[in-house]
């Protein structure tokens, strides 16, 4: 059974992981807009605390990309914040 999140909870734990990669990317809002393809004040509604706000898919993706992580950890649907292309190439 899969369990439905509230959406304030899914954009917190988004908010959460995204400044969390983006320390460890060791970037900052207007680097990661530069690289993302978007406007900085996109990166900073979505780092806003007590924000509710998602994203749409391309955002995500461009984000993921830019800090090397997979979307799927970022919106909390994994637990493990690297990429598939990386997870299955260190299984073979």
């Amino acid at each position: 059974m899969v369990t439905k999140h509230d959406k304030r909870d899914r954009a917190a734990l988004l908010r959460d992981r995204l400044a969390k990669a983006m320390t460890l990317a060791e970037t900052n809002q207007s680097a990661l807009a530069r690289n993302a393809g978007v406007d900085r004040s996109t990166i900073s509604q979505l780092l806003a605390s007590g924000g509710v706000r998602l994203p749409n898919a391309q955002v995500i993706a461009e984000c993921a990309r830019a800090l090397g992580v997979s979307t799927d950890w970022l919106l909390g649907l994994s637990e493990r914040p690297e990429m598939a292309a990386d997870l299955l190439a260190a299984s073979l």
